[in-house]
């Protein structure tokens, strides 16, 4: 047990001394937050000039605008998922070289996701399609029960799925066989994975409540009638939060790829080359996959 805390809290502090040694890692979570909320804005623009027009004009939404706004729903929900699980790879990618010594850019991250794009797309459309399912079962169900079978689901499918995407991206198996795999290679890791993830959390829980306390400070301020000082309070607070789902964000995802170097390696200190010798070096190219 002392051995599982002090590899979880090494690889938990790895996750994070990699984005201070490069910050080009905050990318792909940067792209992901913009293309999902450039998603949201164009469904609601096309529910605003398909659908709601036909709410103000008194009319009821007969079954063709229904059809028309689930159709809009699922094709949102299913980018917004590819959005995520595509962004997720390029950073596991990027991450994974970074932890073998090697000194990727941005480009390199996404050259390992394109490389396996097919699949992603269809990890993407297995995980969407079980995310509704999951949903549907827990608003059919309804109340407490609804909502404890929800979290339930969503909570058992994460720890499943954990390690699919860099199966997908670093061993020759499809979608299905990634799931079995990624199953194993969590129960195999299940000390470290689960106190790594527990101590990466509360880090991050505490930049979000730093960010909660600056924005009540704001609201306070802004109530007692120092509108110049509540808004510069109000600006931190939002700056800070987002900086710190930047970085959380890019921390789970380079302690996923450190967590799957160590479930298949045994490697938990990334072999990272001295600065002398990496800066003369070029670009790393992406890794031969399958």
């Amino acid at each position: 047990m002392p051995g599982t805390f002090s590899d979880s809290w090494k690889l938990t502090k790895t996750s994070f001394r990699l984005i201070r040694e490069d910050r080009a890692l905050l990318v792909f979570p940067l792209v992901a937050g913009i293309a999902t909320i450039a998603v949201i804005v164009l469904l609601i623009a096309a529910e605003y000039w398909f659908v709601a027009p036909v709410i103000v004009g008194g009319g009821s939404l007969t079954t063709p605008y229904e059809v028309l706004a689930l159709v809009l729903f699922l094709v949102a929900y299913l980018a917004s998922t590819m959005i995520s699980v595509y962004c997720t790879a390029a950073l596991i990618g990027a991450a994974t070289l970074k932890l073998s010594g090697q000194q990727p850019t941005a480009a390199d991250g996404w050259r390992v996701a394109r490389a396996r794009l097919g699949r992603l797309i269809g990890w993407a459309l297995i995980t969407a399609t079980v995310g509704l399912v999951i949903q549907a079962i827990s608003r059919r169900v309804g109340g407490i029960a609804g909502a404890v079978i929800g979290a339930a689901g969503a909570f058992s499918w994460g720890v499943i799925t954990y390690f699919a995407i860099p199966v997908l991206l670093y061993e020759n198996q499809g979608a299905w066989a990634s799931l079995k795999r990624s199953a194993h290679l969590f129960v195999s890791t299940f000390g470290r994975t689960l106190f790594s993830n527990l101590a990466l959390g509360l880090l991050i829980g505490l930049g979000v409540f730093a960010a909660f306390l600056l924005g009540v400070a704001g609201l306070v301020v802004l109530a007692g009638g120092s509108i110049a000082l509540g808004l510069t309070l109000l600006g931190i607070a939002i700056a800070v939060g987002v900086i710190v789902a930047l970085i959380g964000s890019a921390a789970e995802g380079i302690l996923r790829a450190a967590l799957f170097r160590y479930a298949t390696t045994g490697k938990i200190d990334p072999d990272l080359m001295p600065a002398a010798y990496a800066a003369a070096l070029p670009s790393a190219p992406a890794p031969p996959l399958g």
